[in-house]
């Protein structure tokens, strides 16, 4: 697309213009940072105010902003390119066909300098997963990231956030973070005062983000709007989005109470950017609405804008949750009929017509007969009713499914003492009653001969059951029913057989037959929550939860089988203090549970919260990874090897591998102050803490694991320190061995994982006892005592953590020639914390101590087998490949087959055979190779070329042929799949 912008351009951002219609979007192509001919699809979006290019069409965050105002000019350069020009840059862009261009003329003259910039904070700040800080701008309702304050008064930019999705939070002393629906930003800033200047100032912007008249005046011109749909005060700015009302701010409290499954408040003025022209148009009048919802309300009930709370508390439940005042439909009652007028009226645009069945009874979850358009909300977008879709997917959760119906025959009596119901639970005041499921319905009663009720409630009406622990509320058990209305039902008896009975019959009647899965265990709390899972938060869903310990069951909506949660294994969690939701992220899997700040939804996040694992319990109660080692233990052991990868960024090959390398590792004491706080902070979350280089010193961290490992409840061996006699009864090595085992297969997972991972590190800790002093004994001097838990004066301790250190292979089982260079390189990226970014190659490569020779690996050699052969002279090294673009672009084009070379001895060899042990460059371009059958009497040849290109082509032909030698393959389709797995393999491609 060729775009041409006819005016004089300014070289900073416009704050002025907000949410600016988008002039032209789609797929373009464009060359990467570094100015190659490479070109890189990119999904561009181009408004009045910005052009930005994003990795897809659904990113939210772009990877670049320009400024309409910095550009200067834009050329059209032929073959479809065109260029983008500021002052500073210029951006070539390519489209896909010449029909795509198309000219926009767009006059910003003079518009600037008549402006006043509504900047309201900016400077640097360091970012979370970024090796250095960026230029952050806070601006009117925005803020914006940028590489550095240049780029920022050149109107280029990395990203914008809008902050009327946002919410501020911080986190530690200079830490702080800035929450969206689709991302969390964590930003740390240089001191504990200017982190509290940010915060203030970007709460502010989100305030301001937040407050506008737009979406109220729009509702406020329908006349019937002008008053509250229920006590008539003028200039209502809330509105109840699935009842079609529009209220003031008392009465839009007292919905609030009510929860969202009954009223869905929003703000007129705060939530402008929430609001559909669909959600709008919802509210089709006050007037005409309460033709429905307050057809029969007597004068003496009516409210009015002076009455008190609990008047208004009386009226609205009585108008909406028990419909007492509208006007009954005339199939009220004929559940059938209902749900086949339902699917009718939907076909056309009466939304009053809709809503007066479905808050008489008709199901907005039924079936409607037609397999193609088997629900509701399905007919209604095949008639293009889009009111229709609006209103059913906002009251998606009145109707109650064939699965709620299905539970109803259970049925339970007996006799439990209760307490009065309130907006939450009380541990007084019991009083002894008659209490009796039935028909899906729980009554109470005065006594087992009364005939009236005392109370009921309908268990589609229970959000959840809570098991509460032993004498919580003074009796010896109890349980808790959460009331749809915001009530808690509090019930308890000293006898936990009879309790226990209860909570059974009650959750397989609270959940459906497909979810029975959720309460047959030692649950905890179980019940219904609204979700949203991946980046969408549009259309919440209804599943089933059931939370014990630190598992989470769950049963999304429209799956058949419970999944299960680990949460001490979670990768994350957050919450949305101003949406009332957490967002859990699990094996890469992101679910939003969404709550509306009612006792119910409270008790699931602190339920969640705990289930997290704590830093003072033992092993299994830790967070934990998913090879189940606590993160403390993990976290720990990475930084003390991570470095094998920082090394390459601060000064070439001289030093891999500091950490294991440190002199008197693990025998060298730290500093207490230091080791104390961060043990702490690790216990507390350790998720969360962040062992940075130069702020952490190896030695404080490998005392923090010692102290962790030393400390926690129960040991590593679980109480199994009593087995020490018996490991020392033969002399036999063989027999020793079978008896470590049998230790080992005794543990808990947890305990496992744990030594496993201990004793691996400490394998590869006296690997290097040259240059680190620890060998084997000494490190089992130090370690005997912590994993054992003595004091030391017993050296059986020591014995076996000594002979567990040299025997690790075959007492754990593992092989670590075995590792390939592919999952080498994986494994070093992930400890050394290194984000992937776009267009990254990375390689394995083996370099002799002089930096003289480096040989790039193939994907699936053995590297550690290699590294150990060959003794201490060489190092493997993980960067990136230079050359791995260029040689991508090559093999795309050719097709390569079999070449010789005639080496100095005259004989024809085949260059699969052979290695690249070196690329130079010093008078001309040429590379080191090595013969299979050479490389053991250290014989080489040095191939020269007469260009880059030359040496690019020369290295894809080896590494391409070195494929079919690892590759079992006879046809050309075979061939070429295992080629470019090979590639992307092999680069790690990002």
């Amino acid at each position: 697309v060729y775009i041409y912008l006819g005016c004089t351009l300014s070289q900073s951002f416009n704050p002025d213009i907000h949410h600016s219609p988008v002039i032209k979007m789609g797929w373009l192509h464009k060359t990467p940072p570094q100015g190659t001919l490479v070109f890189q699809k990119r999904w561009v979006m181009l408004d009045a105010q910005y052009l930005r290019y994003f990795q897809n069409e659904k990113e939210v965050y772009s990877k670049r902003i320009i400024a309409i105002l910095s550009v200067t000019k834009v050329l059209n350069v032929g073959g479809q390119k065109f260029e983008v020009v500021t002052r500073n840059r210029t951006f070539l862009f390519r489209a896909e066909n010449n029909s795509k261009c198309s000219t926009i003329q767009h006059d910003t003259c003079g518009q600037r300098a008549s402006r006043v910039s509504l900047i309201s904070k900016q400077g640097y700040l360091e970012m979370s997963g970024l090796r250095s800080k960026l230029y952050v701008v806070i601006c009117a309702d925005s803020v914006f990231l940028c590489r550095n304050a240049e780029e920022h008064s050149q109107g280029v930019g990395i990203t914008s956030i809008e902050m009327n999705l946002g919410a501020v939070k911080g986190t530690d002393k200079r830490s702080f973070n800035l929450t969206t629906i689709y991302r969390t930003f964590s930003f740390v800033a240089e001191s504990e005062q200017q982190r509290e200047q940010w915060v203030e100032a970007l709460q502010a912007c989100v305030s301001h983000s937040l407050s506008s008249n737009a979406v109220a005046q729009k509702i406020w011109s329908e006349e019937a709007n002008q008053r509250c749909a229920d006590c008539g005060a003028p200039h209502p700015d809330w509105a109840s989005v699935n009842l079609c009302v529009v209220l003031c701010k008392c009465c839009a409290g007292v919905h609030r109470g009510l929860g969202q499954s009954v009223s869905k408040v929003r703000s007129l003025k705060m939530d402008e950017n929430a609001w559909t022209e669909n959600q709008l148009f919802l509210l089709l009048g006050n007037d005409k609405v309460n033709l429905f919802w307050a057809a029969n309300i007597p004068p003496s009930e009516m409210l009015c804008p002076s009455s008190d709370s609990e008047e208004r508390q009386r009226f609205v439940t009585a108008k909406y949750c028990q419909g007492k005042y509208r006007c009954y439909h005339a199939l009220f009652g004929q559940q059938e009929a209902l749900n086949k007028a339902l699917c009718n009226t939907i076909q056309t645009g009466d939304v009053l017509e809709t809503l007066s069945l479905v808050f008489c009874g008709a199901d907005v979850n039924c079936y409607t007969g037609d397999p193609e358009l088997p629900s509701p909300v399905s007919v209604a977008q095949h008639y293009g009713q889009t009111l229709q879709v609006e209103f059913l997917t906002h009251n998606h959760n009145t109707g109650r499914s064939n699965e709620t119906k299905a539970a109803l025959p259970i049925s339970h009596t007996g006799y439990l003492f209760k307490t009065a119901s309130s907006t939450r639970a009380v541990t007084e005041h019991f009083s002894r009653r008659w209490c009796s499921l039935n028909q899906g319905n729980f009554s109470y009663y005065e006594s087992e001969k009364s005939s009236s009720q005392s109370g009921q409630m309908k268990m589609s009406d229970v959000l959840c059951l809570v098991v509460n622990p032993q004498g919580k509320h003074g009796y010896g058990h109890s349980f808790e029913l959460y009331h749809d209305s915001g009530r808690v039902y509090l019930f308890g008896e000293d006898s936990p057989d009879t309790v226990r009975e209860w909570i059974k019959v009650i959750g397989k009647a609270l959940v459906p037959p497909v979810a029975e899965d959720l309460v047959g265990w030692s649950f905890e709390r179980v019940g219904r929550l609204r979700y949203t899972a991946g980046q969408s938060f549009h259309c919440p869903c209804l599943g089933w939860f059931s939370l014990g310990g630190s598992r989470l069951l769950l049963l999304l909506h429209g799956e058949d089988q419970v999944d299960n949660i680990d949460l001490r294994k979670l990768q994350e969690l957050s919450m949305e203090q101003e949406a009332a939701a957490v967002v859990l992220v699990d094996r890469g899997r992101r679910l939003r549970l969404e709550g509306d700040r009612r006792p119910d939804y409270q008790g699931w996040l602190s339920g969640i919260q705990q289930g997290l694992g704590r830093g003072d319990g033992p092993l299994d109660q830790q967070q934990l990874t998913e090879t189940e080692v606590p993160v403390i233990v993990d976290r720990c052991i990475s930084y003390i090897t991570q470095h094998v990868v920082m090394c390459l960024f601060m000064g070439g090959f001289s030093s891999p591998f500091p950490g294991l390398k440190s002199e008197g590792i693990y025998r060298r004491c730290g500093v207490n102050s230091k080791i104390a706080a961060l043990l702490l902070s690790l216990r507390h979350d350790a998720r969360q803490v962040r062992l940075s280089e130069g702020v952490c010193q190896v030695d404080n961290v490998a005392n923090v694991l010692k102290r962790f490992l030393r400390e926690v409840g129960e040991g590593v061996f679980n109480g199994h320190q009593a087995s020490l006699p018996w490991l020392h009864t033969t002399s036999d090595e063989r027999e020793r061995v079978s008896q470590y085992k049998a230790l080992l297969h005794s543990l808990p997972p947890v305990n496992r994982a744990t030594l496993g991972a201990v004793i691996n590190h400490l394998y590869c800790v006296q690997c290097f006892a040259d240059e680190n002093q620890m060998n084997m004994h000494n490190l089992a001097i130090v370690f005997g005592p912590t994993l054992f838990q003595t004091d030391g004066t017993d050296n059986s301790a020591g014995q076996v953590v000594e002979e567990l250190i040299q025997n690790y292979q075959d007492i754990f089982n593992v092989s670590g020639s075995a590792v390939s260079a592919e999952e080498l390189v994986c494994e070093v990226l992930r400890r050394g914390n290194i984000p992937p970014q776009q267009g990254d190659y990375w390689s394995c490569f083996l370099v002799n101590d002089n930096q003289e020779m480096e040989r790039p690996l193939h994907y699936q050699e053995r590297a550690l087998a290699i590294y150990f052969s060959l003794g201490k002279d060489c190092h493997l090294v993980v960067k990136r490949n230079c050359y791995m673009e260029a040689m991508l672009i090559y093999i795309g084009k050719c097709m390569i087959t079999d070449v010789y070379i005639i080496i100095p001895v005259q004989s024809r060899t085949l260059l699969n055979k052979l290695h690249i042990v070196d690329t130079f460059c010093e008078e001309y371009w040429g590379m080191t190779v090595v013969c299979e059958q050479a490389e053991r009497d250290k014989q080489q040849w040095y191939l020269c070329c007469e260009s880059k290109n030359e040496l690019i082509k020369w290295l894809a032909t080896f590494m391409n042929l070195q494929v079919v030698s690892f590759c079992v393959t006879e046809t050309y389709s075979t061939f070429l799949s295992s080629l470019f797995d090979f590639f992307f393999s092999f680069s790690f491609f990002i």
